[in-house]
């Protein structure tokens, strides 16, 4: 077994692959509740703490030192029911090849390779342009300033001469005067790390050589790449995991220097962007407005009988569906505003990514599913993937590779139907509907993602809506509570940050949405929430042993939308699934409550396709798990 540029089951041995079809498809044991839902909070999940939840890993103790060190900081430990052994048994090696840099020519590499180190340089000339200003604010003198500022950009350049050199990951430290907080990140980072070594550690030398000996034979890895898989190195360890580390290296380096540690190494970026794609703004809140607009026009007309759901208007249900779906196509598609795929964010074109005017004309095309595709998803279930039977058409002309919209709206639907219910049922013991979004980026995605989170409100379907971002700068662009606070504030101002681009009668549904999202969050029908465990490298399906709180906060919910690549990374283990493996399957037991990923496919780990259609996907677009131009809706546990 060789454990070394990757983790895996004990069962099961695997390399650093060069391609998707040589890749033997392995199973694994999945387990899940097939309990149904008796009523809205009546839900079965997966017991944490029961033996049969330990899926087939060994317990080690660097499992158990993972398990404490990260339990420590990101959740009550008294909450806690299962050991130790338990514990680390439970957080199992993903069971198919993760993401690594070792691989050549994959994107990985040129990620850890290129793409963080052009990063790294960006943001170390943005910081050192910025910090004097930031620290005079602050009211730091000059002298200092300097001596802090040199100093934290000696180590900036250090991490980014250590990522070029394939160096070692040494353990992350925080500042004695950093918050307490800061050490609990980096603390989760370092085991993660940990861990990963002692499982290269584990494999026996002869074993790992001959592994090594095969890959270099029959996957056209060199002999050093294949070395380089036996190291604890950049290109080593798993690709979301070294990356993870880099950005909490960023932050213990900023917070260690008073001069920069109230600093956002990527604010300038932000901004760029945000000024890029503000156009694409004024579509959407356009989009949203006319959505919003048809939803006031019906209720107020009322109409006919629904359908036998308890609604009672078909006029209404009609319009919380069109606005429904079309908010899920714009949270789809803002996704493509990703930051931390451009080296310098002021080369973002909004057009370029099919956010202007074109995008939204093509939304209401787009949001609703095919008649074909929806009979398909009804017949086979949407936790299968498209595909199975007649199937979807496997290269859609919507790039929507795989859409779940038709059974997400069931979802929705089914919960406005019971907010409606709540006034006649005479109890008063209803809990109130609430959708959790895990959000990723900031500027232009979070702005879609306010769309999604006000039409479900005015939709009907939910009470209330918790957003949830990131403590710290992380993956240069993912939303922090001061980039929604900046956001709104300069969506209420009087003129676009472009006005030659945008005119003032355009970007005047923006502020109104402005003030319409300041009251939600004013009234408490939107709320923040920032839980230390999305700053970590660890993968949702160690969210009950890591992190009991935060997935008992999920598992409350009534519907979780998690945004983004990263998301979905971690949502899947980051390892390459066969292709057409079930969504469901690829979660290995995360099932806090009904969710639903929004991804444009970034980077090559993906699920729940039908048969033959990657290979079809792959003759249409060669680079169509990485570029961004295709998208998923995927749903588990609806």
């Amino acid at each position: 077994m060789i454990v070394a540029c990757m983790h895996t089951t004990p069962r099961t041995t695997h390399t650093c692959p060069r391609s998707h079809a040589s890749r033997p498809h392995h199973t694994r044991s999945h387990l899940a509740s097939t309990s149904t839902r008796g009523g809205p909070r009546q839900r079965t999940h997966r017991n944490p703490s029961s033996p049969a939840a330990a899926m087939e890993a060994t317990p080690t103790a660097e499992g158990a030192g993972i398990a404490a060190a990260v339990r420590s900081g990101l959740g009550n430990s008294a909450t806690l029911a299962a050991t130790a052994a338990t514990a680390a048994s439970a957080m199992p090696p993903p069971p198919h090849t993760p993401l690594v840099g070792c691989e050549a020519g994959s994107f990985a590499e040129a990620t850890i390779t290129t793409r963080l180190p052009a990063i790294l340089a960006s943001m170390i000339a943005d910081v050192e342009s910025e910090a004097a200003a930031a620290a005079a604010a602050a009211g730091h003198g000059p002298e200092a300033t300097a001596a802090q500022v040199a100093a934290g950009l000696s180590e900036l350049r250090a991490l980014r001469d250590a990522m070029l050199n394939n160096a070692p990951l040494p353990p992350l430290v925080a500042a004695a005067s950093a918050p307490a907080m800061t050490q609990v990140l980096l603390d989760a980072a370092n085991a993660c790390v940990e861990l990963a070594t002692a499982r290269q550690a584990e494999a026996s030398a002869a074993a790992a050589a001959a592994a090594a000996a095969a890959v270099a034979g029959s996957s056209g890895c060199s002999g050093r790449q294949a070395e380089m898989m036996l190291q604890p190195t950049w290109l080593g360890l798993p690709w979301l995991l070294v990356e993870c580390y880099m950005y909490g290296a960023i932050h213990a380096a900023m917070t260690r220097q008073p001069a920069l540690a109230g600093l956002d190494p990527f604010h300038k970026q932000k901004v760029a962007g945000w000024r890029k794609s503000a156009a694409a703004a004024a579509d959407l809140a356009a989009e949203t407005e006319a959505l919003l607009q048809a939803l006031h026009t019906a209720a107020a007309h009322g109409g006919a009988d629904g359908d036998g759901d308890g609604d009672g208007d078909a006029g209404r249900q009609a319009a919380a569906k069109a606005a429904c779906l079309a908010a899920l196509q714009m949270a789809l598609w803002g996704n493509k505003a990703d930051l931390s795929l451009l080296v310098n964010a002021a080369g973002l074109d909004a057009a370029a990514l099919g956010l202007g005017s074109s995008a939204t004309s093509s939304t209401s095309e787009t949001s609703g599913i095919s008649g074909a595709a929806a009979a398909q998803q009804q017949q086979h279930g949407h936790g299968q993937g498209q595909g199975r039977g007649q199937g979807p058409e496997l290269v859609p002309a919507s790039h929507v590779i795989v859409d779940h919209s038709e059974a997400v709206w069931g979802a929705m639907r089914r919960l406005r139907s019971r907010r409606l219910q709540r006034p006649h049922s005479g109890s008063s013991s209803s809990s109130p509907v609430c959708v959790d979004v895990v959000l990723d980026n900031s500027g232009l995605e979070l702005f879609a993602d306010l769309c999604l989170a006000d039409l479900l409100l005015e939709a009907g379907v939910a009470d209330r809506v918790v957003l949830h971002g990131k403590q710290i700068s992380w993956f240069v662009s993912d939303t922090l509570r001061p980039d929604l606070d900046w956001l709104l504030a300069h969506c209420a101002a009087e003129q676009a940050p472009d006005p030659d681009k945008v005119s003032a009668a355009a970007w005047e549904p923006v502020r109104r949405l402005a003030a319409r999202w300041r009251a939600h969050l004013a009234a408490g029908r939107w709320s923040w929430a920032a839980h230390p465990f999305w700053t970590t490298p660890v993968p949702y399906c160690w969210m009950p042993y890591v992190a009991p709180d935060l997935y008992g906060q999920l598992a409350a919910s009534d519907l979780v939308v998690l945004k983004g690549d990263l998301n979905y990374r971690k949502l899947t283990h980051d390892c390459r699934w066969p292709h057409d493996t079930p969504f469901e399957e690829s979660l290995q037991g995360f099932k806090p409550a009904p969710l639903v990923a929004l991804r444009t496919c970034k980077a090559d780990v993906v699920a729940g396709l039908a048969p033959g259609q990657s290979q079809a996907l792959t003759a249409a677009d060669a680079d169509w798990l990485v570029d961004g131009k295709w998208g998923m809706v995927q749903a588990a546990w609806l």
